[in-house]
């Protein structure tokens, strides 16, 4: 395997050698026109803030729905994130959520009982299309499936919608999902708010654009191997990667038959705000949210915060940008001054994490693929691809290519490599324990252009890792490059220790600022 690996990554430089002449072409100018300013104060308040002032009667859940569907209509041509819209019906739960507040009158109790029951009343979202949506698409930007919609609602959407959430649209993915951006030949290109000519990444890519421009202030995501992280640094906002078979998966497509497989994808919520995520958490895990403790306190101030010495995995063509560096150390600084512990580590066969992860997802059996015929004619696909006649995306094919590896790993190999992952999970639980958090890139590079990420296949592995892994992990926004880029880390913690992720997000926006609309 080491040998594969080593030819991905030598194919891999050239194609980024040879991507970056392309681009820097074909490239164009950036954006002429100012990104629309936010003018609506409305949109710029936290989810549970909003939540909050629903209930109070200081908003009208109509007036802030209404605010985002008005965002949504006038930044969606810039990004191209929407794939289906329920505007007409959101309104009408909205005025339904304002009639259910004002029934309660004075009644300090009821109120009190309504929020325990709703947290999310009147609060609008929006969510990923590959996680159903009762009515609206559920195509996965796959050709043949343009026409399905959603019979039911996800268990996870369910539960939001429960906590009186209101779904506002379904937005953009890769090709069932099987790409680092999120293009697909359904609905087209979702492009980044801060600079059309870079990717919003994948596969939660439509989400990532919407939060990132101020359109939703929360959303659904899924992550297999940095879904929704990586859309989350390429925008500038918040996303967690939940702990292993925490979130139920059910509604979400494709979905694997093999029962292992939530333990590798998770459903997890994606902000603008912190803040929000613990309640977006709590609530989307339903019977499992008691594991997480999330109400627990965190004293920032007695964790353990480790950081990698040496960052660059054994087998990485793509190189560590300076500014993701700089992140990585002023987070690390930022706890120095505070005087918090903090300690480099090399954790046992970190190094090897593109192998290990690798593998892990191998194991997984009956994975779904895009195309409809066991056995496709991959040569004939990429010359449909070629001559714009296939149904299908280059990327599907790649990532279909990817996965068809499996048979390069022998017997022996993928037992060493299991042997080896299983060591490097002790090794970390142990070690981060229920104090420690791990902080480290979600990828190498800010925002990549479109088509670039074909050269930074191996990037990836950041992230894939920790799903392979089952820990949890929040993508933290740490500023801006010189680009304008948005630029940040992943905070990992212990098995079913989100919290500390969470919290050290918290703690991080309020030194870095967090989220920052496009300018």
């Amino acid at each position: 395997m080491e040998l594969l690996l080593k030819l991905v990554a030598l194919v891999m430089r050239l194609v980024n050698l040879v991507l970056g002449v392309f681009l820097a072409w074909i490239g164009g100018p950036p954006r002429s026109e100012p990104f629309p300013v936010i003018r609506d104060e409305v949109l710029r308040i936290p989810a549970t803030d909003l939540a909050e002032q629903i209930r109070k009667r200081q908003l009208r859940s109509v007036n802030v729905v209404r605010a985002y569907v008005l965002r949504i209509r006038e930044v969606n041509p810039l990004i191209n994130a929407v794939v289906e819209e329920r505007f007409e019906a959101a309104l009408a739960e909205a005025a339904a959520a304002d009639e259910r507040i004002a029934a309660c009158g004075d009644d300090s109790g009821a109120l009190e009982e309504l929020a325990k029951r709703q947290p999310l009343l009147g609060v609008p979202m929006t969510v990923k299309e590959s996680c159903s949506v009762q009515g609206l698409s559920l195509a996965g930007g796959v050709v043949r499936r343009q026409n399905i919609t959603a019979t039911d609602d996800g268990e996870a959407v369910h539960l939001l919608r429960e906590a009186g959430a209101i779904p506002l649209l379904v937005s953009n993915t890769p090709e069932y999902c099987m790409g680092f951006e999120a293009y697909n030949n359904v609905t087209g290109w979702t492009l980044n708010p801060y600079d059309p000519r870079r990717s919003a990444a994948g596969s939660s890519g439509g989400e990532g654009a919407l939060l990132g421009s101020g359109a939703s202030v929360c959303g659904v995501g899924s992550d297999l191997a940095g879904s929704i992280r990586i859309p989350a640094l390429f925008c500038g906002v918040f996303g967690h990667k939940p702990s292993a078979g925490l979130v139920s998966i059910k509604g979400h497509m494709p979905v694997c038959g093999d029962s292992h497989f939530d333990q590798y994808l998770v459903l997890g919520p994606m902000c603008r705000y912190a803040k929000d995520l613990p309640l977006l958490l709590e609530v989307m895990s339903g019977p499992n949210a008691s594991k997480l403790r999330l109400s627990e306190p965190v004293d920032v101030e007695k964790l353990k915060v480790y950081y990698p010495q040496k960052l660059d995995l054994n087998v990485n063509a793509v190189p560590i940008a300076p500014e993701i560096r700089e992140s990585l150390r002023s987070a690390v600084k930022y706890f120095q001054n505070k005087g918090i512990y903090s300690e480099t580590i090399n954790f046992q066969h970190f190094c090897d994490s593109m192998q290990l992860a690798s593998t892990e997802l191998q194991t997984l059996q009956d994975m779904p693929s895009v195309f409809s015929s066991a056995k496709p004619n991959l040569l004939w696909e990429l010359v449909k691809v070629m001559t714009r006649q296939s149904e299908h995306t280059f990327a599907a094919i790649f990532m279909y290519c990817i996965t068809a590896t499996k048979g390069a790993v022998n017997e022996a190999q993928r037992k060493k490599y299991l042997r080896m992952s299983a060591e490097l999970k002790k090794d970390m639980t142990d070690k981060l324990g229920t104090d420690g958090v791990f902080l480290m890139p979600s990828f190498p590079r800010p925002a990549l252009r479109h088509h670039e990420s074909f050269g930074h296949v191996t990037g990836f592995m950041y992230t894939m890792i920790i799903n392979a892994l089952g820990l949890p992990a929040t993508q933290v926004p740490l500023g801006f490059n010189r680009d304008g880029l948005p630029v940040g880390i992943q905070v990992v913690a212990g098995p079913n220790q989100d919290r500390l992720c969470m919290r050290v997000a918290q703690e991080l926006e309020k030194a870095f600022g967090g989220w920052q609309p496009p300018k």
